[in-house]
């Protein structure tokens, strides 16, 4: 999936948005981050997913927040395998 990444102001965050219009099914998506190794804290909007100190946050449209992020190359790296563990939970009908 294509993904552009922004800072967000001057923080360690990044926000991550896809190219491309999609969207999450997030009951879907928790399952496969959970049998990834992530742990879930589910809301009926998002997704927040941690594993070791990174907290990804998962919008329904595929955008993601990384937190602590210090360069963009290092956001890119994160969201990619991110990206790949919630294929399965793309909605195809979006």
């Amino acid at each position: 999936m294509r993904f552009k990444v922004l800072r967000v102001c001057q923080s360690k965050a990044m926000s991550v948005v896809p190219q491309e219009v999609v969207r999450f099914d997030l009951e879907k998506a928790a399952k496969a981050l959970g049998d990834s190794g992530y742990l879930i804290t589910p809301s009926e909007v998002m997704i927040i997913a941690s594993k070791g100190s990174v907290e990804i946050t998962l919008y329904i449209n595929g955008r993601l927040m990384i937190q602590p992020a210090e360069s963009k190359e290092l956001a890119t790296q994160i969201a990619a395998g991110f990206y790949a563990s919630i294929e399965s939970a793309k909605d195809k009908a979006a």
